[in-house]
């Protein structure tokens, strides 16, 4: 990640946690999400919730997703990035814990991305937005398999 590009991160941080309600839950360390390649290549989108819970050093202690996983848009390749996305993140200390907070990541397909590179390799644009404390946006633009070139031997 380049310089500017994590400053204006880092000012988007401290933005979102200014106000008194967010203070307990004021991310320090965000591993940035991937759309998870499968689940692109599939065309799954989708919004999934979880609950965070972080201790009195404002580590990741537990994260939990939503208790019904029948709920349209809750999709286990998902469910999985975002947890495992979720567990590397670190929080400013909770004047409380251990501080539970619910977070939506929101999984979606964004046409107006660049389209993908030549048949030999499929690269994926992935857009990452922070609403913080309580939501994060991954777009991507889809990814269209050729059958066409697929069925070719060289």
């Amino acid at each position: 990640m380049t310089k500017p590009a994590l400053l204006l991160l880092f000012l988007c941080l401290l933005e979102g946690c200014s106000g008194k309600t967010q203070q307990d839950f004021c991310p320090r360390h965000i591993e940035t999400p991937t759309f998870p390649p499968i689940a692109r290549s599939a065309h799954v989108t989708g919004k999934i919730t979880l609950t965070v819970t972080i201790d009195a050093n404002g580590k990741v202690t537990n994260v939990e997703t939503a208790a019904d996983a029948s709920v349209q848009g809750t999709h286990p390749l998902l469910q999985k990035s975002a947890v495992e996305n979720m567990q590397h993140w670190t929080f400013a200390n909770p004047t409380s814990f251990p501080h539970s907070q619910t977070i939506v990541y929101d999984y979606e397909f964004d046409p107006s991305l660049p389209g993908e590179g030549g048949p030999s390799y499929l690269p994926a644009i992935t857009k990452v937005t922070f609403d913080l404390p309580d939501h994060v946006t991954l777009w991507t633009n889809l990814r269209i398999i050729d059958v066409n070139q697929s069925l070719k031997h060289d």
